[in-house]
């Protein structure tokens, strides 16, 4: 029923128990990376993600171990008889006379082999070479059993999209309609050698980059032909808010979008697993979390709505166990055989995350991360006479420390999820609380006031109910993010923002506000463009589409409306209501800054949009009609309006409507 993206640290660490009391060779093939559920915008209510590494893989590697030694006796055996047999040969040549004829052999005797010359050398037996050196028809049966314990995996995914929204900007005309086509292609692989590890890499192509050949010749970005009638070979380009041309860089207004080079190639996460005796450890530039939560997301195919266009990573050295199995293991010794399950057990993750080194000669301006979490999982059980299933309960400490800032902050992350009968529920929150000048020197640098010390309060939560009726799901949701209406440089910080991928509707928070916090940072670094400063808060106000300073109310219908075993034709509709979760409304923090006269914030204090800060943004109604090709193939047409509310309305009270329509292609093998 439900296992949605549950793995809040690491799939691969349930796997850890294996090591426990197994041999090496006839352990499981290590973990591959998360194969993505199937949508980003897809997928039907209540779909589990499948574990990445396919049954039939899993066979073939166990049933290549055990063949190997089979193999290795095979070939030891041939090369004995060919040994014997050349040695029958020479005795039978000694004793013939040479250059007689051997006689005609009877009818079921052996042909005696003819006698060669006294001068002609007799071959020698058929040996293996040193270790090192290959020999043409000779077979090295260690080297074979390596190899067949050696696995390979590779997912890859092609995603192209066209948008056109109308408009962008509710209340003004210098970006009115915007529209484009762009890319991406996406390639998960790993290899690993069984019972010892394997290394992961997750690699991005043509990332966002938009069809065509774009830019001026000569410009930056600059196209590849000076004559757009003659092009006949796509550039690398993206778009981005920026400073328009000829706009007034400390004018909101003169900043839309824009186009920048792209990238041909981004590497999202590259790591090492190490399966130990007692354990799991991981290396490397991972996921900072596993799945879809409100603190992060991992980029893969999780979302409900949308896409995910970002892959929050961290380079971490982790260790992760199979705590129940260990205790097993102790209990029952070498003879308890260990539970691979990945949907039961008690699983400890432990972590030390580097997130920021700068000046290699100092230590004071490291930024460490370090952190425990603790899950609980059940996959089927009958508790109260009633059936559940995907049981999921998880717990998350988490540190972060830096001295140059004096930043000791601590997150306190809590999760739950199961399927009761025909019902499936998902809870999610999140506390951050400690101190930190980092905001304030940003802030201070903006508004000429003296940086302090700021407490932080953030609370982040979301609920979701499923109801599966047939071939029907109603769905309720609901999102919490705190906000913080004074962004004064000693007042406490209180705002939290979901993860940019967390996809809360189609068009208020994917594009709408992302679109009008994007043009406040331009102003506001441009403002700072002259001061030395070591912290620019400024970049976390454009909000990337994240859900912030917001309180949503979200009930959504989902029906299969064809469902075979290779065609899904599905369609989803839903009702996005939300409001400021501060009482002073939605504030613009760069805006408001630059307005600050002193006396109460509140006489400062102005929206994205010039105006006074309201309560409501306004309500939006989300479409999505999708088909699916044995979950290859994925064909997604959505659509959205959005009936602005106070909170967007400019210094007049004025704001239209907003419509988004979006069409997408995704090939996955």
């Amino acid at each position: 029923m439900f296992s949605p993206s549950r793995r809040s640290l690491l799939p691969a660490l349930i796997i850890a128990a294996l090591l426990a009391s197994a041999p090496a060779f006839a352990q499981d093939a290590p973990a591959s990376p998360d194969a993505e559920v199937p949508t980003d915008g897809e997928v039907p209510t209540g779909a589990a993600p499948e574990d990445d590494t396919p049954d039939e893989t899993r066979a073939a590697v166990e049933e290549n171990v055990d063949d190997s030694p089979a193999e290795e006796s095979a070939d030891s055996d041939a090369i004995t008889e060919t040994t014997e047999r050349t040695e029958t040969t020479e005795r039978t040549e000694t004793t013939e006379t040479p250059g007689d004829a051997a006689p005609a052999s009877l009818e079921g005797e052996v042909a005696e082999v003819p006698a060669r010359s006294a001068t002609e050398t007799i071959p020698e037996p058929a040996t293996l070479p040193p270790d090192g050196i290959d020999a043409p028809g000779v077979i090295d049966a260690e080297e074979d059993l390596k190899k067949s314990r050696v696995s390979y995996q590779a997912n890859s995914e092609y995603r192209v999209r066209s948008l056109q929204i109308t408009p962008i900007e509710l209340n003004g005309t210098a970006v009115r309609d915007i529209g484009w086509t762009e890319q991406r292609f996406r390639l998960d692989a790993s290899t690993g050698l069984d019972g010892v590890g394997s290394i992961t890499v997750q690699l991005d192509a043509l990332d966002g980059v938009l069809f065509g050949d774009n830019g001026r010749f000569l410009g930056n970005p600059s196209s590849n032909s000076g004559v757009s009638l003659a092009t006949k070979r796509p550039n690398l380009t993206r778009w981005q808010i920026g400073l328009l041309p000829g706009g007034d860089p400390f004018d909101r207004e003169s900043y839309g979008p824009v186009l920048t080079s792209a990238p041909l190639l981004e590497v999202n996460y590259l790591y090492a697993d190490a399966m130990l005796p007692i354990g799991l450890l991981r290396v490397g530039r991972q996921p900072l979390n596993y799945g879809a939560t409100i603190n992060a997301h991992d980029g893969g195919r999780h979302n409900r709505w949308g896409v995910s266009q970002y892959s929050d990573g961290v380079d971490r050295i982790l260790f992760g166990t199979k705590l129940n199995e260990i205790v097993n293991t102790l209990r029952y010794g070498a003879d308890h055989t260990p539970d691979t399950s990945l949907d039961r057990g008690v699983i400890l993750g432990m972590f030390y995350d580097f997130m920021k080194h700068d000046n290699i000669a100092r230590t004071d301006d490291d930024l460490r991360q370090m952190g425990l979490n603790l899950q609980w999982l059940v996959d089927e059980a009958d508790w109260f006479g009633l059936d559940w299933q995907g049981f999921q309960a998880s717990a998350t400490f988490v540190h972060l420390r830096n001295d140059r800032f004096n930043s000791r902050i601590y997150g306190f992350p809590l999760a739950f999820q199961t399927g009761v009968n025909n019902v499936d529920l998902r809870l999610q929150f999140s506390h951050l609380r400690g101190e930190t000048t980092e905001i304030s020197e940003g802030f201070a640098a903006l508004t000429n006031a003296r940086v302090q010390t700021q407490q932080m309060r953030g609370y982040g939560a979301q609920g979701v109910v499923d109801v599966h009726l047939g071939p029907v799901t109603l769905s309720l949701e609901g999102n919490y993010a705190s906000g913080d209406a004074n962004p004064r440089a000693g007042d406490p910080i209180t705002s939290f923002s979901f993860a940019r991928d967390m996809n809360v509707g189609l068009l208020l928070f994917e594009h709408v506000l992302a679109f009008e916090s994007a043009r406040s940072v331009g102003v506001g670094l441009e403002n700072l463009a002259d001061a030395d400063v070591d912290s620019f808060p400024l970049t976390e106000i454009q909000s990337d589409g994240r859900f912030s300073n917001a309180i949503a109310i979200f009930p959504q219908i989902y029906v299969d409306m064809l469902k075979t075993a290779e065609h899904n034709l599905f369609a989803r509709a839903g009702v996005l209501a939300a409001w400021s979760a501060t009482p002073d409304g939605v504030v613009d923090a760069v805006q408001t800054a630059l307005n600050d006269v002193g006396g109460p914030i509140e006489n400062s204090a102005l929206n994205f949009h010039g105006g006074t800060p309201g309560r409501f943004y306004g309500t939006e109604v989300d479409l999505q009609l999708g088909y699916r090709l044995r979950d290859n193939f994925f064909w997604t047409v959505e659509g959205a309006v959005l009936f602005p509310g106070e909170a967007l309305h400019d210094e007049n009270g004025d704001a239209v409507r907003s419509f988004l329509v979006e069409n997408r292609f995704e090939l996955l093998f």
